[in-house]
């Protein structure tokens, strides 16, 4: 059942305050060379910017979960800890593995994407595509990579001395950059055998802290979520707290939190040196990125050791998401990057927004925007660089075997 964020109630935010009010373990420092370790293979030059379904994608898998194995973790499925899915004719692979304590009821999952664009040039998402270079991924998204490999370490060493209450799931997806494929392909292989996790948190661009910045979104997916966040906060992690309730966005999370599982997405946010080629190690903020993996882990713990139990709750979405800062107007609509055919297709319509208030539904096609048709996503983004705020505009969508026509005010 669907439990709107605006309704919460009164016990259960009195329990989570209590709750969370109580005395938290130490947490062990994170260790700067893991992170830079890390980082500094998955840029090395040899994997050519780590393009999904490129032939240094098992590669980068296998040595991920090398690493995971390392600490203990074992991978989640019989088959392996490689988990492999196809896409426009190219194979790539998520990376699942999990530690397992000994009752333990549900999982928590670490999630980060660990593809990049390769190469750059057009059609690659590159922001310099007339530039054929190699784009590292340094913070987008070596450094999310990074952090929740050292938050499951931390996690992992506390549960050889204390019992886990949930099983920590670490997973590492593929080609999200074009359209959070394999978190979407995993999302819906646990759904069908019953095993989503009880909260997934997405570390994506964690890299570039700055004047102590920290978002995070998703507070509005579950019930205390603002406090649990809030009160992991002390001396040791010195953050300014930018939070949305939104548990949508572009990145891996939104594809959970379709399918109902609460989510939290931490990250640094964008910067000028997003999808191009300057994205590289030498700018990665270490420090801050050992304070985020801190922080995450405190937040990680109080869930899969301490007992905190995320309630799904349905958030309503005010606020522009960074894929929209290069628009004056948005329809609300997160595409769906796996559509081929005529048209943009809907992924999600969020509640709220100018497309849900005038009748679009999740998986509609938009064929037209006023007189301008619209045959793929590139055009639908240009018709909504010439739309202003406060127009009305008739979108004309196909859903199913119909073709509607509805007024949006924007």
């Amino acid at each position: 059942m669907k439990i709107p964020y605006t309704i919460t109630s009164t016990v259960a935010l009195l329990a989570a305050v209590l709750f969370l009010s109580s005395s938290r373990p130490v947490v062990q420092d994170p260790d700067l060379r893991n992170l830079q370790e890390v980082i500094t293979t998955l840029t090395h030059p040899q994997f050519e910017g780590r393009k999904a379904g490129s032939v240094h994608d098992s590669v980068l898998a296998v040595y991920l979960a090398d690493i995971l194995s390392d600490y203990g973790f074992e991978p989640f499925f019989e088959e392996g800890a490689l988990h492999k899915f196809r896409f426009r004719n190219m194979d790539s692979w998520n990376v699942i593995m999990v530690y397992k304590g000994e009752e333990t009821d549900g999982t928590l999952m670490l999630g980060a994407h660990y593809d990049h664009l390769g190469m750059g040039g057009r059609g690659s998402g590159s922001l310099r595509a007339d530039t054929v270079a190699i784009h590292p991924g340094a913070d987008d998204n070596a450094s999310g990579v990074a952090a929740a490999i050292e938050t499951a370490r931390l996690l992992s060493d506390r549960a050889r001395e204390n019992p886990l209450k949930k099983d920590i799931v670490f997973a590492a997806f593929g080609a999200e950059e074009v359209g959070t494929i394999g978190s979407g392909f995993l999302a819906d292989t646990l759904k069908k055998i019953g095993r989503l996790p009880s909260l997934m948190i997405n570390l994506d661009m964690v890299g570039r802290l700055k004047d102590s910045v920290l978002q995070v979104s998703g507070t509005g997916t579950f019930e205390g979520a603002d406090s649990l966040i809030r009160s992991h906060l002390d001396n040791a992690t010195p953050f300014i707290l930018k939070t949305s309730a939104d548990g949508h966005g572009p990145s891996d999370h939104s594809r959970f939190y379709r399918e109902e599982v609460p989510v939290l997405f931490i990250t640094t946010g964008p910067h000028t040196d997003y999808h191009t080629p300057f994205d590289t190690p030498d700018k990665i903020n270490y420090e801050g990125l050992a304070h985020i993996v801190r922080y995450t882990t405190t937040i990680a713990g109080a869930v899969a050791f301490d007992g905190f139990e995320p309630v799904y709750a349905e958030a309503y979405q005010t606020e522009p998401r960074r894929e929209q800062v290069a628009f004056k107007v948005s329809l609300g609509v997160i595409p769906d990057f796996i559509h081929e055919g005529e048209g943009l297709c809907a992924g999600t319509v969020i509640k709220g927004r100018p497309g849900h208030k005038a009748g679009m539904e999740n998986g509609d096609i938009v064929l037209q925007i006023n007189d301008k048709p619209i045959p793929n996503i590139d055009v639908y983004m240009e018709a909504l660089g010439e739309l202003s705020p406060g127009e009305i505009i008739w979108v004309t969508v196909k859903r199913k075997d119909r073709i509607l026509e509805l007024e949006v005010q924007l």
